[in-house]
């Protein structure tokens, strides 16, 4: 009896040990974080925009065979001949979203100038407008360009307007800012109106550097600064928060 009593003990006393060894084939247990983070969901990256076809496709910039007067209004029958970009985007502070205010810009060009008009819907006893400096414009409402003439995604010259047409221009660099030093010789005019305020421009050609030749593009941003409503930012084309560069992000002209 008693060696049958010894060798169940035995018996027993084998079968503990091989439960506690692990297994050849065991993965080593990870910590408690690492499991944490083992099993959360997968996050989804942002989605992006899909684009409008007008947006998606190079701009063809219409020629105009008569010049606008620069005097800020848009009353020169050459404007109906302009292409219109419109349905900007509210990207600060809101993420792509309808803007406070609706926004168009107007676009063409003869052979010396490129021609741009902003009109600017609002109450205009509400438009944030002075007379500052050259280059101070930033406390007054504005609306702004960039010219990537090279179409690389590195450099854009920058112009930006008041209410009242005064400027803000120099050179943009992605990912190092803006230079305000270079003053770009142009013309410019704004005039407060009964739905907002208008602004036009001349640019001339031989003020930019660009790639000359058929069907070259140039990358280009349109945008519009509100004052009042938190500083509101709204552009022609959409901006993903998840991407620092707005050059990656700009639309095309033709």
């Amino acid at each position: 009896m008693k060696n049958v009593l010894l060798l169940l003990i035995m018996l027993a006393l084998t079968s503990v040990a091989a439960l506690a060894q692990p297994s050849a084939s065991a993965t080593p247990s990870s910590s408690p974080k690492e499991n944490a983070s083992a099993v959360k969901p997968a996050v989804a990256a942002k989605p992006g925009l899909v684009l409008p076809p007008e947006k998606a496709q190079p701009v063809r910039m219409p020629r105009f065979d008569k010049a606008p007067v620069i005097d800020g209004k848009l009353d020169d029958e050459i404007w109906k001949q302009a292409k219109v970009l419109k349905d900007f985007y509210q990207v600060q502070p809101g993420d792509n979203i309808a803007p406070a205010k609706p926004t168009e810009v107007m676009l063409g060009y003869d052979s010396k100038f490129i021609y741009v008009a902003f009109h600017c819907y609002d109450e205009p006893d509400k438009v944030r407008a002075t007379i500052p400096k050259r280059d101070d414009i930033w406390n007054d409402d504005y609306v702004g360009i960039l010219f990537d003439t090279f179409n690389d995604g590195r450099k854009a010259y920058e112009f930006d307007f008041s209410p009242l047409g005064i400027q803000a221009d120099g050179i943009w660099t992605d990912g190092q800012g803006e230079d305000f030093n270079p003053d770009i010789v142009m013309e410019s005019k704004g005039a407060l109106t009964t739905d907002g305020w208008t602004v036009e421009a001349a640019i001339p050609f031989k003020s930019l550097r660009y790639v000359v030749g058929k069907d070259k593009l140039w990358g280009a941003h349109f945008w519009r600064r509100i004052k009042r409503f938190n500083n509101e930012l709204s552009m022609w084309m959409p901006l993903n928060r998840d991407n620092s560069s707005w050059l990656a992000q700009e639309g095309h002209l033709s």
